[in-house]
Order: C-alpha cells, then sequence, then structure tokens
C-alpha cells in the first residue's frame, strides 16, 4: 500500500500524463487524502509552527477546499454539457495535483529576490498541476480549461457588482 502511494507521488512529480490517466481509471482516495493533509500540515507547520490544533483546523479546512474544487470542477462540466466524471476521480487526481505546494517552504525559506522568485515558480507549477489534473479528469484539452480561471476571476467580480447593484436597488426601495 505505501509503495503504490510512493509510486502514485513519484508519477505525480514526473510522469503526470500517464499517472494522472491510471489514477482517473482507479482513484485511491485514501492516498489523495494523505497528500492534501500531508500538504495542509507542512503548510501550517511552516507558518506558524507546530501545535495540533492548527494541524487539525489546517487538514479540514484544507479537505473542505479540495472538496470544494472537486464539486466546482464537476458542476461545471456539467453544465458544459460534458460527461461528469467520478467525483472520486476528480478528487484524486486534484489531490496529487497539489504536489508542487511543497516547495514553496524551501523557496521561501532562501529568501530575497531569488526566494520569492522560485516561490511563485512552485505557485505556477501548482496551478499548471492542477489545471492538467482537472484536464485529464474531465477529459479536456488543458488549454480550455486555463481559459476558464479567468473568467471565473471576472465572474466573482461581475458578481459582487450584480449584488452590491441589488442590494442598493433594493435599499432605495424602502
Amino acid at each position: 500500500m505505501l509503495n503504490s502511494w510512493l509510486d502514485n507521488i513519484y508519477g505525480a512529480w514526473f510522469l503526470p500524463e500517464r499517472t494522472f490517466r491510471a489514477l482517473r481509471e482507479r482513484p485511491v482516495l485514501w492516498q489523495a487524502f494523505g497528500v492534501v493533509g500531508l500538504l495542509n500540515i507542512l503548510e501550517v507547520i511552516r507558518r506558524s509552527g507546530a501545535s495540533l490544533p492548527g494541524m487539525v483546523l489546517a487538514v479540514l479546512m484544507g479537505s473542505l477546499g479540495w472538496v470544494g474544487l472537486a464539486a466546482l470542477l464537476q458542476l461545471l462540466a456539467f453544465c458544459l454539457g460534458r460527461a461528469t466524471p467520478s467525483f472520486a476521480a476528480l478528487l484524486c487526481l486534484t489531490g496529487f495535483a497539489g504536489l508542487p505546494w511543497l516547495l514553496l517552504g524551501p523557496a521561501q525559506s532562501l529568501g530575497g529576490v531569488a526566494g520569492s522568485l522560485l516561490g511563485f515558480a512552485a505557485l505556477l507549477w501548482f496551478v499548471v498541476w492542477q489545471v492538467r489534473a482537472a484536464a485529464v479528469a474531465l477529459d479536456l484539452e488543458w488549454w480550455r480549461l486555463v481559459g476558464l480561471i479567468p473568467l471565473a476571476f471576472l465572474g466573482g467580480i461581475l458578481a459582487l457588482s450584480w449584488l452590491t447593484s441589488g442590494i442598493a436597488a433594493l435599499a432605495s426601495l424602502g
């Protein structure tokens, strides 16, 4: 079991396309949860030191965000008329695609311009892996998903604008 987990971690780092396709066919949720949990525990240790309540909260919040991302991707696939992938596959792929986040701490520990640039590179790698994993899970070309990133931000800004305008209009009625 541990060998399989380590093989999948290695594959997600160095053979992502093949590994993501294999995980889409046979998702291993406990392994993906292990990756997400480990990433969140290491992040809280890096930021604020080792405290058990902080680690538990980080794992819970990270898991919630992870499930939320997978649910959002599944809803997007449904709304766009794509065959909805299995939720387990989406969870598994986006979980393993989070591995580049591990590089953020070491990059930032360098400090200075080099640390900032390497940290930026780690974040960029993280985003690229998330897009690649989602593309494999949704059976889409990666470049189609890249277009969703700015659209999501613009849609969020538009939704906030409509919300504030709607609240202002309702307030003016009274």
